[in-house]
């Protein structure tokens, strides 16, 4: 907790010193617009919110309702500004872009090339697992049709009468009388049982 708090802390200090940015930089458009402010700062917010979202307390805490999680949500959302003007930086950003995040860059791409294989692997597996449940699956519908029909649908028929009755089908009767294509889809669904 105490880290996280720290971190949350420190980070303007941190993103003014590693910037070199000075006050009157801050109404300087063309330093505003420079990849290393945009990118910076965006890694920044979303550090600090992402933080913000694991401390296990809140600025509101969680059991007040409805207000309970707007502080959450409203971290979510700078964590998403966050990634915005990180990429805002990297493709619209004037100036060189900072060192540390193209070593970053360069090792998410190294990391993709790397794990291309294991996903490879993994959709193999998957589609493996899906084949051979597919006997089980064939096996266990017929007799999950069954429950259907002898449990499960005459309790929906019951309810349906006990809580609406005759003005349910009235009802049904009238938009079908309003709306023929609403009686050609209930044809065709009875066609298909």
């Amino acid at each position: 907790q105490a880290v996280l708090m720290g971190l949350i802390a420190s980070l303007p200090g941190l993103f003014i010193s590693y910037t070199g940015f000075t006050e009157d930089d801050f109404a300087n458009p063309e330093k505003l617009g420079s990849a290393q402010f945009l990118i910076s700062a965006g890694v920044c917010v979303f550090i600090a919110a992402m933080a913000y979202r694991n401390l296990p307390f809140d600025l509101i805490p969680d059991w007040i309702p409805l207000l309970g999680k707007m502080d959450d949500l409203f971290a979510g959302l700078c964590a998403g500004v966050g990634l915005t003007l990180v990429y805002l930086g990297w493709h619209y950003g004037t100036g060189p872009k900072p060192a540390e995040i193209l070593v970053a860059a360069d090792l998410l791409e190294k990391a993709h090339v790397a794990l291309v294989p294991a996903k490879v692997v993994a959709v193999q597996s998957v589609k493996a697992g899906i084949k051979a449940a597919r006997p089980f699956a064939n096996a266990v519908k017929p007799l999950a049709e069954t429950f259907y029909k002898s449990t499960v649908a005459p309790v929906i028929a019951a309810a349906k009468t006990t809580f609406f009755g005759a003005a349910f089908d009235e009802y049904v009767a009238s938009l079908e009388k309003a709306n023929p294509a609403f009686s050609l889809v209930r044809k065709l669904v009875k066609v298909k049982k």
